[in-house]
C-alpha cells in the first residue's frame, strides 16, 4: 500500500469518526493526508470507494479470523452443535483482539460503526452491512443448530441483540471500565461478562415472559381501568 494511499485512508477514518461521514468532504481528507483529489479517484475512485476501503482495512481481517475459528470450532464439534459460548467467542474475540492492537485508530473506527447505526435507513449503513453477509449466515447457521428449539426468526432477532450488546461495548468501553474494582483488567472481565450475558439470552426460554400479565400489572399501577 502506498504512503498515499495509506495517509488518505487514516485521515478519512479520522474525519469520519469525528465529523461523520456526510459532514466531511474529499477536501477535507485530501488537506489533512496532504493528498490532492486525483490521488483519491486513483486509488477509490471516489468518496464512496474510499469509505468502503476504510470498511474493509478494519473488517476484513476481522471477519476472516471469525470464520477461521468458526470453522475450526464446527471441525472440534463434528457432528454435534457448537456450543454457544465457542459461536460467541468465534465472533467476538477478533474485534476485541483488532481493538487492543491498533489503539486509538481502532477506538476511531468504532465512533464510525456508532455514527453509522445511528442511522440504520442510510445508504452508508446498508454498505456497511454488505461486509456482513457471509458472517451473518455463518453463524446463523452455527446458532441455529445450537439451538434447535427456537425457530429461524427468533434466533436471528437473539443475534442481532448480541450484536446491540457488543457494539454498544465497544463504544461505551471507557465507561464500563469505570464500573470495574479492578480497571487494569477490566478488558479480560468485560470480555467474558460479554460472553456470559450472550449465552444466556440465547438460551433463555420463548414464553418466558407474559404481557398481558405485565400489562393488567401496570393497569394497576397506574389505576387505569381493565
Amino acid at each position: 500500500m502506498s504512503d498515499t494511499k495509506t495517509r488518505l485512508l487514516d485521515a478519512a477514518e479520522a474525519l469520519f469518526a469525528d465529523h461523520g461521514i456526510a459532514a466531511t468532504s474529499l477536501r477535507d481528507i485530501t488537506t489533512q493526508a496532504e493528498a490532492n483529489l486525483a490521488a483519491v479517484n486513483y486509488h477509490f475512485g471516489g468518496k464512496d470507494g474510499l469509505l468502503t476501503a476504510v470498511f474493509g482495512r478494519r473488517l476484513r481481517p476481522v471477519n476472516q479470523e471469525r470464520l477461521e475459528l468458526l470453522d475450526a470450532f464446527e471441525s472440534a464439534a463434528g457432528v454435534s452443535p457448537v456450543p454457544l459460548d465457542q459461536i460467541l467467542y468465534a465472533n467476538l474475540a477478533p474485534p476485541f483482539r483488532m481493538l487492543d492492537a491498533s489503539g486509538e485508530s481502532g477506538q476511531r473506527f468504532m465512533r464510525i460503526v456508532a455514527r453509522i447505526n445511528a442511522d440504520p435507513a442510510s445508504s452508508i449503513h446498508q454498505a456497511f452491512l454488505r461486509h456482513f453477509d457471509e458472517i451473518r449466515v455463518r453463524f446463523l447457521e452455527a446458532l441455529a443448530k445450537a439451538l434447535p428449539e427456537l425457530d429461524a426468526d427468533e434466533v436471528e432477532r437473539r443475534f442481532h441483540y448480541s450484536l446491540a450488546a457488543m457494539f454498544h461495548t465497544f463504544c461505551w468501553g471507557p465507561q464500563i471500565a469505570c464500573l470495574c474494582a479492578q480497571p487494569h483488567d477490566h478488558r479480560e472481565r468485560v470480555f467474558t461478562s460479554l460472553i456470559e450475558y450472550g449465552v444466556a439470552g440465547l438460551r433463555a426460554p420463548s414464553d418466558g415472559v407474559d404481557l398481558d400479565e405485565l400489562r393488567g400489572l401496570e393497569r394497576a399501577i397506574k389505576g387505569v381501568p381493565a
